[in-house]
């Protein structure tokens, strides 16, 4: 008689967070595309001002996308039993979607850092916005190198059926996952203050800076996700996991949602003229001025007559910042 094949089963539960995996992954990449496609429209249009923070961002965005499509290959949306070689291939899969984060993660953040360093900040923030990108750098090369080298053969990374491998206790993998998370909540959060600390500190209407504060500060959000993710990391590899392929589907749909929060974070300050063009359409006025003026495409004389009637004696340096923040792309001098 044959031997029946070995068969892991996909369980009621892990087939139910596939589901949602799905139902929010989805509509989150597709507003993610909203903002993105405003960024690149405004950089494109008039005139190219594409700089490095945008090649950045366009390769974050591949990038999460790829992590994206990777992981969706453990995502079984029904309860069944799969073969081991069928396991083998998403867990495969999943594996190389880690140094992918990774990259997308560095790719969308210091694409903010450069956005950034193009406004007028305090020289502390400067230096802090410096320091994050050096971090950034070293932490994926570090990262990269380790998830190359945990295991010998680097098949046993996620082949369970390689017979003696040599692979670091998964007590390390919680430790290295521990840093990241603190490295990304880090980053996540002096990376949204940057900008809100100096928007709000600018003499200018309320609601048009509570409006970019609000789009600026999206990547707060991106720091809940990873606080959230820890938790769940904090019991990978522990072996009373009553199943460990729901945990694995969990802590993909965190890590996706992660990155296009993120994405959204980075994008968001190009809906600033958008949504005060909507606003008004309802008689709700953010600023007693046109919001698209930037001392960069008018004339000194212009500029101070706008700044006398908005009653702002740091005019220049307001728009500035909110130009620069809109619209990073445009050069400031001046």
């Amino acid at each position: 008689m044959d031997e029946q094949p070995f068969l892991i089963p996909i369980t009621d539960r892990a087939a139910y967070l596939a589901r949602v995996h799905i139902g929010v992954t989805i509509p989150l990449l597709a507003l993610c595309l909203v903002p993105f496609s405003a960024r690149l429209y405004i950089r494109a249009w008039p005139i190219w001002r594409f700089g490095w923070d945008d090649a950045l961002i366009v390769a974050g965005l591949a990038l999460a996308i790829a992590d994206w499509v990777l992981v969706l290959g453990e995502m079984f949306t029904s309860p069944q039993l799969i073969t081991v070689s069928r396991a083998t291939n998403a867990t495969m899969l999943a594996y190389i979607a880690i140094p992918v984060w990774g990259l997308a993660m560095t790719c969308i953040k210091a694409s903010v850092a450069l956005t950034l360093l193009r406004l007028p900040l305090d020289r502390m923030w400067i230096i802090s916005l410096r320091v994050i990108l050096v971090v950034l750098v070293v932490y994926l090369v570090g990262d990269t190198v380790y998830i190359f080298t945990k295991c010998r053969p680097l098949q046993a990374s996620w082949d369970f059926t390689v017979v003696n491998p040599q692979c670091t206790d998964p007590h390390t993998d919680v430790i290295v996952s521990s840093i990241a998370t603190a490295v990304n909540i880090t980053t996540d959060v002096l990376l949204s203050l940057a900008p809100m600390i100096t928007l709000w500190n600018v003499r200018r209407p309320l609601r048009e800076r509570v409006l970019v504060c609000i789009l600026t500060g999206l990547g707060l959000f991106a720091s809940l996700i990873s606080i959230l993710k820890a938790v769940l990391v904090m019991s990978w590899g522990d072996r009373n996991v009553e199943d460990p392929w729901a945990l694995a589907v969990s802590i993909s749909t965190y890590t996706i949602g992660e990155q296009f929060l993120a994405l959204l974070a980075a994008c968001s300050p190009s809906l600033k003229g958008p949504i005060q063009k909507l606003l008004r359409k309802f008689g709700i006025l953010l600023t007693r001025y046109e919001t698209n003026i930037s001392f960069v495409h008018i004339s000194p004389t212009r500029r101070r007559r706008i700044d006398a009637e908005s009653g702002i004696s740091s005019g220049h340096t307001s728009q500035v910042i909110l130009r620069a923040v809109e619209h990073p792309s445009v050069t400031i001098c001046g």
